[in-house]
Formats: structure tokens, sequence, C-alpha cells
């Protein structure tokens, strides 16, 4: 009788849920997820498996292999690999559901899992199921974090979805109440910042920083007014010489490098990146040195432009890569070669992202660029601006611009090479005169220059003028960078919000 009852007991705990698996974020998967985050992929599945047979019960090792399906798609961007891993990712879920509901680690195991499936999902336009999976993934780390106040990784991603979610424009506040998520940048930011600080004072969290400065760096390079901030990332970042053996450090340092006027820095930690066959190839990273080799007109900018279309297989960015090896022989004085690679933009590639969707329109609309205007604005996205300045200083007198939007665009040039040269005050006339002059413009001129003054007058503390620049940027008629500029604008209106 008494045996009976003790195995009656063993089945019913069973069946009500007895947790059968742990969470031991040990040393071995630490060194896993440190493999993944730089990309050796088969290293990390060496060491995934070995805990695996080590410890059958850890159930971080599943989490890991997500990391794996994660990144392998978003960097990829093969739609093969997508529905390979979309198909394998059950048993993740399923042994993830079947863990110690009483972790910390239970919750923000699914939700991390989740917000990955729906961050990869939109790689390839499946934002209805993508949005289930936000709203999942919030639910879970709110639970969560109000459940183990302490457990300092839910910071991380509860951190960057409440950022991303601040930039939302108002006209798409349908966006926010069907993902169910509100929050802002300032907000999101210092969630992410606990956890990098604890990250460089307790070995607990020590392997999240680099995941933690990776957002960062993101988040200020694309919805923050500092570039100081961004320099500081950076500090941390190249204190640790073990960053200069992960790309993904390396994408973070050379787009802060390329975004404050410091390409040769760029460059040169681009051309010295790790390669080889134990790190997941990562291509884009040719196309930002083609880019930033562009921008110093160097004679072999081409090569990493073609390196990159040849050898990816994914959808973004190769019509911007095109445009851009176009413009490499149209300042090259070439225009059969531009035109025979511009017609390559409406051929390859997708239009999903801003870059891909300009370089759309300039092949479709058959306009070639004025060469001199397009050697000014290379060189000044190199920051290279006393030579930027010089390619424009002949102005109108030479004849070289040829119609009004060439004039919109000098104009527009001129503010900008004052302003990232450190001189805002003289650049504020040249952005009024292009706001004035092309506020109906297609072009993204008169929509970044208004941009462009609120970051000015924010910095300035002038939160009214800066406030009326934001809004404005956002109500121009541009085609053009649309989204990524009302992003920013929007981030902008976050962050002075308090102010006014």
């Amino acid at each position: 009788m008494f045996r009976l009852f003790i195995i009656l007991t063993f089945v019913l705990l069973s069946f009500s849920g007895f947790p059968q698996y742990n969470y031991d974020f040990n040393e071995t998967c630490r060194e896993a997820y440190s493999a993944i985050i730089s990309l050796k992929f088969g290293e990390g599945k060496a060491l995934i498996e070995k805990e695996k047979q080590l410890h059958p019960d850890n159930n971080i090792p599943y989490l890991l292999d997500n990391y794996i399906y994660f990144l392998t798609i978003f960097i990829g961007e093969e739609e093969a690999v997508f529905n390979k891993y979309d198909d394998q990712k059950d048993v993740v879920f399923e042994r993830l559901k079947a863990g110690d509901k009483n972790s910390p680690y239970y919750r923000y195991c699914l939700a991390l899992a989740n917000l990955q499936w729906a961050v990869a999902r939109t790689k390839f336009n499946e934002y209805i199921s993508a949005t289930f999976e936000i709203n999942r993934a919030y639910r879970l780390l709110e639970d969560n974090n109000e459940e183990f106040p302490e457990f300092l990784p839910n910071l991380i991603n509860l951190g960057l979805l409440h950022t991303l979610i601040g930039t939302v424009p108002d006209n798409y506040n349908w966006i926010k109440r069907l993902v169910g998520v509100e929050g802002t940048i300032d907000q999101g930011v210092d969630e992410i910042l606990k956890v990098l600080d604890a990250s460089l004072t307790q070995e607990e969290y020590k392997h999240y920083k680099a995941e933690c400065l990776f957002y960062l760096s993101f988040i200020q390079i694309n919805l923050m007014s500092t570039k100081e901030k961004a320099l500081e990332y950076l500090e941390i970042i190249e204190r640790d010489s073990s960053n200069l053996e992960n790309p993904l450090a390396i994408y973070a340092i050379s787009r802060v490098y390329m975004d404050n006027g410091m390409n040769d820095q760029a460059i040169k930690i681009l051309l010295n990146r790790p390669t080889g066959h134990h790190y997941y190839p990562f291509y884009f990273l040719d196309y930002l040195t083609g880019l930033a080799k562009l921008h110093r007109l160097d004679a072999d900018a081409n090569k990493y432009f073609y390196k990159y279309v040849i050898n990816f297989k994914g959808i973004n960015y190769i019509k911007e890569a095109y445009q851009k090896i176009a413009w490499y022989y149209l300042i090259n004085g070439d225009q059969n070669k531009y035109e025979e690679n511009i017609d390559k933009v409406k051929k390859y590639g997708s239009d999903i992202v801003d870059a891909d969707k300009q370089a759309l329109r300039e092949a479709e609309r058959k306009d070639i660029p004025n060469p001199h205007l397009l050697k000014a604005r290379l060189l000044f996205d190199g920051g290279y601006y006393e030579k930027a300045l010089d390619a424009l200083s002949f102005g109108n007198s030479s004849g070289f611009l040829r119609n009004s939007t060439d004039s919109l665009e000098f104009t527009y040039r001129l503010g900008r090479i004052y302003d990232d040269w450190g001189k805002p005050d003289e650049s504020i006339p040249y952005y009024q005169r292009t706001i004035e002059k092309g506020a109906e413009s297609p072009t993204y001129f008169a929509a970044n220059s208004a941009l462009r003054l609120g970051i000015i007058y924010e910095n300035k503390g002038d939160y009214e003028k800066a406030g009326y620049y934001y809004d404005k940027a956002q109500s121009m008629k541009n085609e053009e960078y649309r989204n990524s500029i009302n992003q920013k604008a929007k981030a902008g209106e976050q962050r002075i919000e308090n102010h006014l």
C-alpha cells in the first residue's frame, strides 16, 4: 500500500508540472555564449553539446541554440536557413516550457527566444507573427521583472523594447497598441546601463557586457543626439582587447567611428578584423569597408562592394551596394559604368530598408547625381570637412549646379559640413534656407535640415525651438529616408519631453 502511494504521488507530481529542468548559466555555458556572440558558432555548438552531455537537465544550452539560430538568420538573411531553423525551434520552445517555473530564468528564456524570433521574422516580412511574439516576450519580461526585480538580465531586453517603442511616430500609435509595449528611450537606456554597470563589476554578469555595449552603441548611433556618449561606449569596448576578435564588436566600433568623423580609424579596424572559417561570415563588414573607403575616395573602394554583392546571399543593402559602385565610377569620370551598375539596382536585392528604397528611386528616376555635389557628400560622410568644403567652394560661379534640386542640395551640404565640423551657428542659415526652398521636395534635404536644427537647438537648451523643428521634420513631404528621419525626430521629441 505504501509503495502504491509513492508511485501515485510521483505520477501526480509529474502531471502537475513538477519541474524537470533547471537553469545553470555555468562556466561552460558562459564560454559557449561568448563564442556565439563572437560568431564562432562551431565552437559554441561544441560547448553546447558538451554541456548537454554533462548536465542533461540544464536548459541554458537550449537558449544558446536559439542564439545561433537567431544570429545566423539575422546576419545571413537566407530564407532557406530561416525555414530550416523555424522548423527546429519547436524543440527549443518545448524544452524551455518544461523548465522550472520558479526560476527567474524561466520567463526570461522564453521571452528572449520569442523576441529573437520576432526580430528574425521582420527580415522576411512576417510582421503579424512577429507582433504576437513581441507582445508575448514583453508580457513575460514584465511579469518576470515584477516577481524577480533583482534579476538584471530582464532589463537588457526590456530596455531594448522600451527604447525602440519610444521612437514610433505618433501616427503609428496603433503599433504600440498592437504590440502592447509602452516606454521611452531614456527608460530603455537606463535599464540597459544598469546591466552594463553590473557586468563591469560583478562576475556573474560579466558575459553580458558585449551584448549591452552593442545595443547601447546602436541606440546612440541611431537615436541619440550627443556624440560624446557614443565615444564613451567606444572607450569601454576598446579597453577589452578580446572585442577586437569579435565581428559584432568590430561592427559597433566601426559604426561609431564612421558616425563621428573618424573614418580613417574605421577603415583601419575593418581591414584588420578577424576572419577565418571558424567565424560565421559577416559580409556586411565588407560593405562597411567599401563605404568607408568610398568616403575617402580610395581607388579600391569598389572591390569591397563587389565582395559584398557576390558573397552575400541575403536581401538587404544589395541595391545600395550597386548604387555605391555606380557612384564610385561616376566620381571617377566613367558615366557608362555608372549607368551599368545603377541599372543593377533595379534587378537585384529588395527595397525594405530606407537605403535600398533611396537607391531604387535614383535608378528609376534616371537622374544622374551631380558628380561635384556627390564628391562633397562622400567627403563629408567621411568626416573630411575641409576637403568637402573645398569641393563646394567654387559654387554657382562654375555653373556646375544644373537645376533647382542641385541648388537645394548645395545649400544643404554647406549646412551639414559646418554642423558636423563643430560650427553649428554657421550651419543654421543654410538649414533654414533649405527648408524654405525644399519643404515640398521629395528629397530628404529639407526634412533632415529640420531634424538637424532640432538637434542643434536641443543641445543649446532651447527646447521649444527644438520641438518645433522635430515636429517639422516629421511633417515634410520627403520620400527619401522618410522612416529613419521620422524615427530620429520622434526620438528627439522623447528626449526633450520633460523640458517643455
